[in-house]
């Protein structure tokens, strides 16, 4: 009978690719030097830590330590996401936590990609450690460079194929043209991320457009003097195409109607996919209704992010609207996502029966239509994640106890390809046993676990404003 240690070395590294928890990782390096072998470079590929982790400064501290003093295993980072730098320390120990961060950088030959965003944590030091990364392409960056660092010096970031900037400051502004003369032509994904800036300007997009014509996915949120004339140079210009496409909280005088006029003159938005939107005011919205719904007819859409500016909560929509989304789109749609929009029950069912493609859903619903909205996800045969937010305006915050028992009534309703599902702020992995009763009939039990990817779930990526 063959045993465990029978398995083929080559097939270790396949069936470690499903194995997630970083702590289980840990554990198989332990097992034996084949183990380590192979399960080492999974557990180094992608360090990630979040905000929310328990003992984030000893976390940190061991993690640079390790990387310094191990280039060995610093060799396998290939991504590196800090969304927490702890700050409030003193003045030896952080130095000797920066010194291990610069040593543990330049001992990351591989590294691909590096987020960085806490405010005031990024500064020269570590900026030229990272330059020092020829395979870098891919950087995520605080922009509010408070005199840690000299903006001039971000030019030296080149050949990147995504930049993520957020709340960037005006000596950060005033160096992107330049910046992306040196490195438009790799760039794929440009995202700036705002709360409400008034440096992002459609003259400031005018000008970096012609050094982003490869551009495949850009991102603007926060922005509210960007218009149609901005956007529509950056779109206009582009040579394949847009892919991707995010507009949140930018300009009321942005003109749906001309941007669409404009790239079908165009025919720039031929091969767009994905589209976030941020829906107009009460007082215009029967007019970006029907403007959305003109532009969004012809797209190829695979993904719609929709969602109210605050001080807007749930949102009415016509169910036309919803009708003409499913009609135009129920043959490619795989993600479904509004945020401070109610959707009606009915465009709800109509949906989850039609679109058959649909993977992902994120929606507003009142608890007590629990039951019904369970029905509507039921049909929907390929979810692979469900988000559902409940309206905060006139109640109590719903306790997490009671949060979890929706998720779970809601996960036995749907299919048995749901991997995840969320209610509020909480997200949870839904788990399947499979047992056989006396009579020969296989049982499956639902059950929920704590969330346990690397990947921090999309509707808590950014604050939707």
């Amino acid at each position: 009978m063959a045993q465990f240690l029978d398995i083929p070395l080559e097939l270790l590294p396949i069936i470690f690719g499903f194995i997630l928890p970083s702590r289980y990782l840990a554990n198989l390096c332990l097992v034996n030097r084949s183990f380590h072998t192979f399960a080492s470079p999974r557990l180094y590929h992608q360090i990630v830590i979040f905000p929310w982790q328990k003992e984030i400064k000893l976390k940190i501290a061991l993690l640079f330590r390790t990387l310094a003093e191990c280039p060995y295993l610093a060799r396998h980072v290939q991504r590196i996401e800090l969304r927490i730098f702890p700050k409030a320390l003193a003045s030896t120990t952080y130095n000797s936590l920066l010194d291990n961060c610069v040593r543990g950088i330049q001992n990351c030959v591989n590294l691909r990609s590096c987020t960085w965003t806490r405010d005031g944590s990024f500064n020269s030091a570590v900026m030229s450690a990272l330059q020092g990364c020829h395979n870098l392409q891919e950087i995520e960056l605080n922009g509010h460079d408070t005199g840690a660092y000299n903006p001039i010096a971000l030019v030296q970031f080149q050949r990147l194929s995504k930049l993520t900037l957020i709340m960037p400051s005006a000596q950060i502004i005033d160096i992107m043209p330049s910046w992306m003369s040196v490195t438009g032509a790799t760039l794929r994904h440009l995202s700036i991320i705002c709360k409400s800036s008034s440096l992002i300007t459609d003259a400031l997009l005018e000008s970096i457009a012609p050094n982003l014509v490869e551009l495949d996915h850009l991102h603007l949120i926060g922005c509210p003097k960007i218009t149609h004339e901005g956007v529509g140079a950056i779109v206009s210009t582009n040579r394949s195409g847009l892919i991707a496409l995010g507009l949140e909280s930018f300009s009321s005088s942005f003109d749906i109607n001309e941007f669409h006029r404009r790239c079908s003159k165009t025919k720039s938005l031929g091969r767009l996919q994905n589209i976030t939107l941020t829906t107009s005011t009460e007082k215009t919205l029967s007019v970006w209704i029907k403007d959305v719904n003109t532009l969004l007819a012809a797209l190829p859409l695979e993904t719609l992010h929709l969602n109210a500016p605050p001080p807007l909560v749930n949102v009415q929509m016509t169910s036309d609207f919803w009708r003409n989304i499913v009609d135009a789109h129920s043959t490619l749609l795989t993600s479904f996502s509004i945020h401070r929009i109610q959707i009606d029950i009915d465009s709800l069912r109509d949906i989850c029966y039609k679109c058959h493609r649909l993977e992902q859903i994120f929606i507003v619903a009142e608890r007590r239509d629990l039951d019904v909205v369970a029905q509507c996800l039921a049909p929907a045969h390929r979810l692979r994640s469900i988000h559902i937010n409940f309206p905060m305006a006139s109640g109590e915050p719903v306790a997490h106890g009671l949060l979890m028992s929706d998720a779970l009534y809601i996960a036995r309703q749907c299919s048995a390809t749901l991997t995840q599902i969320g209610c509020n702020t909480r997200v949870w992995q839904v788990n399947r046993s499979f047992t056989v009763n006396a009579d020969g009939e296989t049982i499956t039990e639902t059950s929920l676990s704590p969330y346990e990817r690397p990947e921090i779930p999309e509707q808590f990526l950014v604050a939707r404003g």
